[in-house]
């Protein structure tokens, strides 16, 4: 769609971008493996709230031998380079004896052949650079940025939300396995109340199952199902999910690995140093690629885990893009964790 910077310019001024005015162009700031791909870079628009890392929006013409890896790796240089900055280029490449218009980021979650995983989106259309950058100047630039990257991702949103209730799914199976060996125990010493009231839980747990299971699977929900008269036939796939090591197990070598490297680090050498802690008790199913094929399921499962201790506050919510930090909060509550394992 875009054939020069001119023309991006005036597109982006015409949906609300803070655009920068004049339009300039200037050598790449990058080493010469990547610079020598580029024929024009210029900065086309700037989204800095204050309220996280700064999105910066860049033009570029790739020369005419460049090809779509050379921009691909272009931007993964220019992320090693500059870590606290999120980029966008809006770049122009010749194939098969045309000019085509792309829209590339960094892939922030390639923890493998970096240079090479880089995102893009063909710009064909004005609807394909509406729906991949239309602008909202109220909306926060962290939020505008993620909509962009998960767009860019080509993630299928049920793939995601498959992988989610998988994850709910076994949590609640080592859930239920807790409940059950708590009745045990309770019937074991007599306590036939209190056996009774945890068969309920068990129940209710067993009837929450079911119901994702029918939502993962594409099923109708059965708002008549009875929790307490349920008998519960295990599938092939909750079986599957029993064999996942639960998002939970995660969390204390999380906490751990970065008190030991110092209170924060990048993601790459976070999972590195988690793997080590966590090998020995890996189930062979954690060690398989989700159906996305994006990712492997035990590195999904510590993504996971540390948004919920970022939602807890155990961890910064406010690092930089690919670096995860231990709070203060976190820090006291690994230590009364660890107070509590030592009586």
């Amino acid at each position: 769609m875009f054939q020069t910077a001119q023309q991006a310019h005036a597109w982006l001024k015409e949906q609300g971008y803070p655009v920068v005015e004049p339009l300039e162009f200037s050598d790449p700031p990058l080493p010469k493996s990547a610079a020598e791909h580029i024929e024009e870079w210029s900065l086309l628009a700037k989204l800095d709230d204050g309220k996280g890392l700064p999105v910066q929006v860049y033009w570029l013409r790739a020369v005419p031998k460049a090809n779509l890896n050379d921009l691909k790796y272009v931007a993964q240089v220019y992320h090693s380079k500059y870590p606290t900055v999120h980029l966008l280029l809006v770049a122009c490449y010749q194939r098969h004896h045309r000019w085509e218009c792309v829209l590339v980021c960094p892939n922030y979650d390639a923890l493998r052949n970096q240079w090479g995983r880089a995102l893009h989106a063909d710009i064909d259309s004005e609807a394909d650079a509406s729906d991949l950058l239309r602008y909202d100047p109220t909306v926060p630039v962290e939020k505008y940025w993620q909509r962009v990257y998960t767009a860019l991702r080509g993630e299928p949103m049920n793939e995601r939300i498959k992988q989610a209730l998988e994850s709910c799914i076994a949590e609640l199976e080592s859930l239920l396995s807790e409940i059950n060996a708590s009745i045990k125990r309770a019937i074991d010493e007599a306590n036939y109340a209190h056996s009774q009231q945890l068969i309920q839980e068990a129940a209710s747990v067993k009837q929450v199952i079911e119901q994702i299971d029918r939502i993962k699977d594409n099923l109708p929900l059965d708002p008549t199902s009875a929790p307490v008269r349920t008998t519960r036939v295990r599938t092939a796939k909750q079986k599957r999910a029993v064999d996942v090591t639960p998002q939970k197990e995660y969390q204390i070598p999380i906490l751990e690995v970065l008190v030991e490297l110092g209170g924060q680090a990048p993601t790459r050498e976070v999972l590195r140093q988690i793997y080590e802690k966590v090998k020995h008790r890996l189930r062979p199913k954690d060690l398989e690629t989700l159906p996305s094929g994006n990712d492997i399921r035990w590195e999904n499962a510590v993504m996971w885990a540390r948004n919920k201790l970022r939602e807890q506050g155990f961890l910064s919510s406010n690092s930089p893009r690919g670096i995860w930090a231990i709070t203060d909060e976190g820090r006291r509550y690994l230590e009364s964790l660890k107070r509590g394992a030592a009586r």
